[in-house]
């Protein structure tokens, strides 16, 4: 295997510790606590949003957690026209946390990190032939999410929350059946996460308010060249 071949498979390799810690994330655990100031709160939501860009998003961004709407009939779209992953994922719908219960449970934090990955190469997300390339974009935005809200509960925030996009079925298990609906362990229990329109997260709407442009890149027949861009989202609920 020659030298781009080699680069081009490990171009979404694992986040070793030796690099986290290069980055400055997981010195020193906090111990946990049930109040923190204002001020406090502001400032590690800062430093995570760092640590974003430094894990390679193309942008991140602290937000009011009231800025996230919840949408039932995003959870509807998994049914019609059906998703592969409907009944076959515990992170995908009707497993996964409901837009009633996410409605219930947003409200309870003040802030949230959202974060943006750019598809390098677009090609990737727009051509419905390269599957293991688009696994590989959830799979990365995964870990970058479970990496953030990992660092926000090291920091005491034991209530942190994540979550990223598209299916962990597809993107970690590579269409494996799912473990978990078999009665066993999470082959990725600490990446795993449910994809934010899973939970009825209005992805969409969330990205416009903050100027971030979006397009229905699996679109077809639409030729690559026509995309702007490709881009993929996450986000952290810390407290």
């Amino acid at each position: 295997m020659n030298k781009i071949k080699i680069e081009e498979k490990n171009r979404f390799a694992r986040f070793d510790r030796e690099f986290l810690r290069q980055l400055g994330m997981f010195q020193k655990p906090r111990r946990f606590k049930t109040g923190v100031s204002e001020r406090e709160l502001l400032e590690d939501l800062e430093r995570y949003k760092e640590f974003a860009l430094k894990l390679g998003c193309e942008d991140a961004k602290v937000i009011p957690a009231s800025m996230v709407s919840v949408d039932e009939r995003l959870r509807m779209k998994c049914r019609i026209s059906v998703c592969h992953h409907y009944n076959n994922c515990i992170n995908c719908p009707p497993y996964s946390p409901t837009a009633e219960e996410m409605g219930k449970i947003i409200p309870r934090y003040k802030y949230a990190l959202v974060i943006k990955r750019a598809v390098e190469p677009k090609d990737d997300f727009v051509d419905p032939k390269k599957e293991e390339d688009i696994a590989r974009h959830y799979r990365k935005n995964m870990e970058v999410v479970g990496l953030l809200e990992a660092q926000a509960f090291s920091d005491g925030y034991y209530f942190a929350m994540g979550f990223g996009g598209g299916s962990c079925q597809h993107a970690l298990c590579m269409m494996q059946p799912c473990s978990v609906l078999k009665g066993e362990r999470c082959r990725f229990v600490l990446k795993a996460r449910p994809a934010m329109e899973a939970v009825g997260i209005d992805v969409i709407d969330l990205a416009s308010k903050l100027g971030w442009e979006v397009y229905p890149v699996r679109a077809r027949p639409i030729p690559p060249e026509d995309f702007p861009c490709a881009t993929t989202f996450g986000i952290v609920f810390v407290h």
